[in-house]
């Protein structure tokens, strides 16, 4: 049957499309018929926008494109992505469930057009979509158009209104509408422009609702937003001003779920096949009456419930598919939370939310294939290893819901009768709470003559209360105040930042004076590239020395210019003023350089920085610690030998000077970085669902925090996990890294990510080690070695959990780790003559007893040779076993 009959029997309702035709007609349609390339969905979480915590609309991840940071993948793409809408200033938590199509996750069918076509063919495009392929009746339809704003001097976008007459729309259904409605921007800055929306009559009447458009009708919605970027937004500038943009863009969004609603000739995106079988499965696993599809007079809440539970589920599992860690995002806990308590209190039914991901990925698992990656077949069943992770995190999540709602029921009580206001806060089993409140009503009498709530107050509570902005925004709510997001947020990103450099508050106080002074006097920022840049010649690494200018001091927080960049001296104390308040004998007073470039591997993530020195003709510098603030690279550090006064004459002088790091610190962070992503994927193939927290890369070991979800490692897991990185280990596997901006890295499969971490648009390094065995690719800007066999061999040091999340582990490579495993086999010999003693008898009991108590000491003190845990675990069993059996010797 060909597409065109198709069509007609659809339009005419002899067929009912299902959402999945629907969906890849969309896709067809703009790949096959219109030469675009299908691009696949990105994952929800933001990968490198911190203004967002999820992925919200289809142009997101084509975001580096309109900011001119890199080259689209091709000159018009389409696709299908995947978004949540559940904060921020789109946020649909609290609506979804209460109407028929509002939702926290759904999909954004999109074209692209980065230069190859603009306004005329983007109309077309989209009407001849809807009205030829879908066949929806055009009297159905109503456009809008930019009306134009004065205050930006911005005119009405009249093109388009010209361009949908030529189409065929009637005139008085072509409307005009605002900067709210039509004109879409990126933030207070970037790329923006006018938009035309495509908005759909529900209820097909021949009337003209015109009138009744953009005014929240239910039944007379927006389905599609074709954006044109042509203009740019520049904050920093008094008025805000919007200028043209040299390149002009086409961005478009569909709600999926609106059309499939369109198209199948329903009222509620609920009544559609996307989430019916949601409501069967419902219904089936709580025998609960059918869905009845009521929004009000909806008794028990049994509609609302239903439809609850869907809109949950889908967001839940494909959120937590993508590797989001409801430990960091609170409203994905929260909503994980509801979901337990609606199917506790309305269906009397509990782990429904875990069945619910089954249906979740068998609709979305084609169009998704993320959402079932690694299938396996087990005879004739099918197992997703999704499934397995996701229900994982579920049912841990669930359990810990319990636990807390166990401990907290009394307290929570408690804290009612004394602060009856607080009935109405959602999390009413925050931790934190109680002593938050009491915080806030101590400082409540001078909040109230203003009645704000400080950005600074509010995060105290949020940082050391452990309260949620959602429960913050209540609290202000509660009391009457303001809540100044603003500065909480500005507390936030600090705090997120010297969390990322490893700085204290204190610290970057002090250093904020010194970065203007830097920035006034046009100081360039240090280009330390160089630190990826060395060699292999034979079994020796090889790193540059490399030339270098010495651009400024820093002595106490004051900054010293050298004689090219410095423009004036009224920012910075007199130099005879810094030298009296520097101790040079102090360990704690170090000296700041910062260069015009470096070799140096600045502290990032978990990897600890370089150890170095900078040389000039009369003075040395030893550094050891290395630390990059907004682009600049500052190497603390202490001065050899060598009168500060006269270093600083030197600076004035004759800026030139020498960077050269220590090989052999470098060498071994480069080892225990590469073993650390080995650890990191051999831990994943093991356990699955599991997630690194934080780690510590030191050149004698790595140290790294996971959560597990409850799961603890046996000794049986970690003698497969070193293994597995022996293994890899002498087939001398090439580790290869490529850089890639963040389109190339979304089209890359199987990429691991650390919940939570932002990654810039360009220059993204991706680290790969490919083994029949262990697969590791991971987005790092550590250094790492060239092969795996030059780690020589790995075993762990330590492995103990904390509570029923976390787990951590120690390990070791190299040199360090052969020596470790050489004290552990003197160890196991020396146990196996003690047992070879016990059965000839030849000693005496006594000193059986002694050289037993030697060997355990021996294991538990290994401070100056550590011996390998599993050896170690291994040894301590055997040694209680001896001892038993040297007990009854002794009885007989």
């Amino acid at each position: 049957m060909n597409h065109i009959l198709l069509t007609r029997m659809y339009s005419s309702g002899t067929v009912q499309k299902s959402a999945k035709l629907i969906r890849n007609e969309f896709l067809e349609y703009f790949e096959k018929d219109l030469g675009h390339t299908f691009i696949r969905s990105s994952p929800v979480i933001s990968l490198n926008d911190r203004t967002v915590a999820f992925v919200n609309a289809g142009m997101n991840q084509f975001k580096g494109i309109f900011l001119d940071y890199y080259d689209p993948p091709a000159m018009k793409v389409t696709n299908s992505q995947k978004c949540i809408r559940i904060s921020g200033k789109h946020n649909d938590l609290d609506i979804a469930g209460n109407d028929s199509y509002h939702h926290t996750f759904f999909e954004m069918l999109g074209n692209w057009s980065f230069g190859s076509y603009f306004k005329k063919e983007a109309c077309h495009y989209a009407w001849d979509l809807l009205t030829k392929h879908y066949g929806i009746d055009k009297e159905c339809l109503y456009v809008t158009y930019f009306a134009g704003d004065e205050k930006l001097e911005l005119k009405p976008d009249l093109e388009c209104k010209d361009i949908w007459l030529s189409i065929g729309v009637k005139r008085d259904k072509i409307l005009p509408f605002g900067l709210k409605e039509n004109f879409w921007e990126m933030g207070i800055s970037g790329p923006c422009g006018p938009c035309t929306e495509i908005h759909v009559d529900h209820t097909k009447q021949l009337k003209n609702r015109s009138m009744q458009v953009n005014k929240s009708y239910t039944d007379l919605t927006e389905l599609w937003n074709i954006v044109f970027i042509q203009y740019e937004r520049y904050a920093v500038l008094s008025n805000g001003a919007i200028v043209p943009l040299s390149k002009h863009y086409v961005d478009t969004g569909m709600g999926f779920e609106r059309l499939v609603a369109v198209l199948q000739g329903k009222q509620s995106n609920y009544d559609t096949d996307i989430f019916q079988p949601f409501f069967k499965a419902i219904q089936k696993y709580t025998k609960a009456p059918e869905y009845g599809g009521k929004f009000h007079n909806d008794k028990n809440e049994l509609d609302s419930g239903y439809r609850i539970l869907a809109d949950h589920s889908r967001m839940i599992t494909v959120a937590l598919a993508d590797g989001v860690v409801p430990e960091q995002i609170n409203k994905l806990r929260k909503m994980i939370r509801r979901s337990i308590d609606v199917g506790e209190k309305v269906f009397k039914k509990e782990g429904i939310l875990s069945e619910l991901t089954y249906i979740v990925v068998e609709n979305l698992g084609d169009t998704y294939p993320e959402l079932q990656k690694n299938l396996k077949k087990i005879l004739n069943f099918i197992i997703y290893y999704a499934y397995y992770i996701v229900q994982k995190i579920i049912e841990f999540e669930e359990n810990l819901y319990k636990k807390l709602r166990y401990t907290c029921s009394k307290q929570w009580t408690k804290i009612i009768k004394t602060y009856p206001q607080l009935k109405s806060i959602t999390e009413q089993l925050a931790p934190g709470l109680e002593d938050g409140y009491k915080y806030l009503q101590h400082v409540l009498h001078d909040l109230k003559m203003a009645n704000i709530l400080p950005g600074n107050v509010a995060f105290k509570l949020y940082d050391t209360y452990g309260l949620s902005v959602e429960t913050i925004t209540e609290l202000a709510e509660i009391e009457s105040l303001y809540f100044d997001k603003k500065v909480f947020q500005k507390e936030l990103e600090d705090l997120k930042n010297r969390s990322r450099i490893g700085l204290e508050k204190s610290d970057v106080t002090a250093m904020k004076k010194s970065l203007e002074i830097l920035e006034k006097n046009n100081v360039p920022k240090t280009d330390d590239s160089f630190k990826y840049k060395y060699t292999v010649n034979g079994n020796n690494y090889e790193f540059p020395k490399i030339e270098s200018k010495i651009l400024a001091l820093i002595i106490n927080g004051n900054i010293i210019l050298n004689k090219a960049n410095e423009s004036t001296n009224k920012d910075i104390n007199s130099i005879n003023e810094i030298i009296t308040n520097y101790d040079i004998e102090s360990d704690k007073e170090e000296i700041g350089v910062i260069l015009d470039k470096t070799l140096c591997y600045s502290t990032q993530g978990g990897q600890i920085s370089d150890k170095a020195i900078i040389c000039t003709k009369n003075f040395n510098f030893d550094i050891n610690n290395v630390k990059k603030i907004n682009g600049y690279v500052i190497h603390y550090g202490k001065l050899v030998q060598i009168d500060l006064r006269k270093c600083i004459e030197e600076l004035k002088l004759k800026d030139d000077c020498l960077v050269l790091i220590e090989p052999e610190f470098r060498i071994g962070v480069m080892k225990h970085h590469t073993a650390t992503h080995l650890l990191h994927a051999s831990i994943q193939q093991i356990i699955g669902a599991v997630y690194l927290r934080n780690y510590i890369i030191i050149p004698q070991n790595l140290k790294c925090q996971f959560n597990s979800f409850g799961e603890s490692l046996s000794l049986k897991q970690l003698n497969e996990i070193e293994e597995l990185i022996n293994n890899i280990i002498t087939a001398n596997v090439p580790v290869t890294t490529r850089i890639l901006n963040t389109s190339e890295l979304l089209a890359e499969n199987s990429v691991t990510f650390i919940p939570g971490e932002i990654y810039p648009y360009n220059d993204i390094r991706l680290v790969d080690i490919d083994f029949r065995d262990l697969k590791s690719k991971e987005a790092c800007s550590g250094t790492h070695v060239l092969k795996t066999g030059e780690l020589e061999y790995f075993c762990f040091l330590n492995y103990f959990s904390k509570a029923a999340t976390n787990f951590t582990l120690k390990a070791t490579v190299g040199s360090l780790a052969r020596s470790a495993k050489l004290a552990g086999e003197n160890v196991q010999y020396k146990i196996l003559d003690l047992e070879n003693k016990l059965k000839n008898e030849k000693i005496t009991q006594e000193t059986l007893k002694a050289i037993s108590k030697g060997i355990e000491n021996e294991i538990k003190n290994d401070n100056n040779t550590p011996i390998p845990y599993l050896i170690k675990e291994e040894c301590l069993v055997k040694l209680k076993y001896l001892n038993k059996i040297i007990r009854k010797q002794k009885e007989i």
